[in-house]
């Protein structure tokens, strides 16, 4: 019996202490005021206990992103690729004759010749696809005269032949998306293939036609505006010449396009088409040319209106874009011509 009444004595004195903490809580709730109507049945609960309930009006604040790093891209113009650029041209063996290369430049100029689109140029009319080899290698010429021979018979042969890709009909594939790829594909194996041909009879090893072949396809070729330091040295800091020659010959070819356009087709559009088509077109050939190209470009003699509307079109720097952005904000990293830096522009 003793020990029934102390179990009910310690029940007593546990209610009454709880009751003594629960007191303030209470009084807290109570002067917070009432639970709002149609309040969750846990509210009055979270209330009493104290915690806090969250309303429409009232949330966490979200937590803030940390900014996401760009990636870290780098061109052959970057100063730890330019020197290695600059130690593979100067390694490069002496070139003493050329006569294979002649020979197969030949070869491609006696095929092209025979195109049905005539032009007219210098007041002769001359085959479309023959001109335009030649504006292509010459300008590969004066950018970079130590190239390889693929890169001549690339600029020369790369449209050999290409009137008769008629042939190879868009109704002979199914009419979907995969039949589209399928046939822009074996249009350019067909191109690939003829000039794989001329250079076996020029008499080119098989590395030299595939290397070409790859050219032609697209295949296996490296982004010389996504280039990396590690990408083309070795861990015990050798240096893969091989890798920085082919980015260097994508690079150029790039550049030997860019300015056939600037020289041959530009002065014409900036006669007979709107600005605005214009400078998108220029922007579209210069967004991944290098430097030397830039300079070779602005180096022409144009008129003081071309030259402006090229100045407007010459891409900006890689990373240009982020560190306008941290400097002077979100705006200042615009190219609309609302931005402020255009406000003195002459739209004229």
């Amino acid at each position: 019996m003793q020990a029934g009444m102390s179990s009910a004595s310690s029940r007593a004195s546990t209610r009454v202490g709880l009751a003594s903490q629960a007191a303030p809580v209470v009084a807290a709730a109570a002067s917070r005021g009432p639970a709002p109507a149609g309040a969750a049945p846990g509210a009055a609960s979270a209330a009493l206990s104290g915690a806090p309930v969250w309303g429409s009006s009232a949330r966490p604040a979200a937590p803030c992103r940390p900014l996401r790093a760009p990636p870290c891209r780098s061109t052959l113009d970057s100063p730890e690729i330019a020197p290695l650029v600059a130690e593979m041209v100067a390694a490069r063996p002496a070139q003493t004759s050329r006569d294979q290369l002649a020979k197969c430049l030949e070869l491609i100029d006696d095929i092209n010749s025979k195109d049905p689109s005539q032009v007219e140029w210098e007041g002769r009319r001359h085959p479309y696809r023959l001109l335009f080899g030649q504006w292509l290698s010459e300008w590969v010429q004066k950018l970079d005269p130590g190239a390889p021979d693929e890169l001549f018979i690339l600029a020369r042969g790369k449209n050999i032949e290409s009137w008769r890709l008629v042939e190879i009909k868009r109704d002979d594939y199914s009419p979907n998306s995969i039949g589209q790829k399928q046939w822009e594909q074996d249009r350019k194996a067909w191109l690939a293939n003829r000039l794989k041909g001329v250079m076996k009879t020029a008499g080119y090893s098989e590395a030299s036609c595939k290397l070409a072949e790859d050219f032609m396809l697209g295949r296996d070729l490296p982004d010389p505006r996504d280039v990396r330091l590690y990408d083309v040295t070795g861990p015990m800091g050798a240096t893969n010449f091989r890798l920085l020659e082919l980015l260097q010959m994508v690079q150029t070819l790039r550049d030997a396009e860019a300015l056939v356009f600037l020289d041959k087709t530009f002065p014409r559009m900036f006669q007979e088409l709107p600005a605005d088509e214009v400078l998108t077109a220029v922007k579209r050939e210069l967004a991944g040319v290098s430097k030397k190209c830039l300079a070779t470009a602005l180096s022409l003699p144009w008129p003081p209106l071309a030259r402006k509307l090229i100045g407007r079109a010459v891409p900006a720097p890689p990373g240009w874009g982020d560190v306008l952005r941290v400097v002077e904000g979100a705006a200042a990293a615009s190219s609309h011509p609302g931005d402020w830096r255009y406000r003195d522009f002459d739209y004229e």
